[in-house]
């Protein structure tokens, strides 16, 4: 079964990045200048290291090899978008994690997956490997991040 999850992820992986994009709503960075609601900005090399890293961890059963060199949360925290404070919604990490499920999962919706190439137990069991897969790749983000550690408002600066 990993091995045509992996093939059909990679198959979809142009359409899955395409809805991660639109489906991620981060909040922007603070500006001082600008009170705007527009959404911030990440970097469409960071879709791609994170969809790299879920397809190889699926693919070797959570042994990830190391990664061609991509864009990580804490290149652009502060710079293209942030978390808000005191809002657990805002947190950017939590949020690309969340959108990433239902990106990778709506290529298994049935207005996609017109062939059912997967019933719904295949479904459910696909869900729970790519959201491992995706917290495996954020937990690293967030024991990278930089932001947790000054922002006292961070849910997993607790962890230190």
């Amino acid at each position: 079964m990993h091995t045509r999850l992996v093939r059909y992820l990679q198959d979809n992986r142009d359409h899955i990045i395409e809805n991660w994009l639109i489906e991620a709503e981060i909040p922007p960075a603070q500006s001082d200048s600008s009170t705007r609601e527009e959404g911030g900005v990440m970097p469409y090399s960071f879709f791609i290291g994170a969809f790299e890293h879920v397809v190889q961890c699926i693919e070797s059963g959570n042994t990830v090899k190391e990664l061609p060199e991509f864009t990580h949360l804490n290149d652009v925290l502060g710079l293209t978008c942030d978390c808000k404070q005191r809002r657990f919604g805002g947190r950017v990490c939590m949020e690309l994690h969340d959108s990433g499920l239902v990106a990778f999962m709506s290529v298994f919706a049935d207005n996609w997956d017109t062939g059912h190439e997967f019933n719904q137990l295949d479904r459910e069991c696909c869900e729970d490997l790519i959201n491992h897969a995706l917290s495996g790749f954020f937990d690293k983000e967030i024991d990278l991040c930089m932001s947790r550690i000054f922002r006292k408002d961070c849910p997993f600066s607790a962890n230190e």
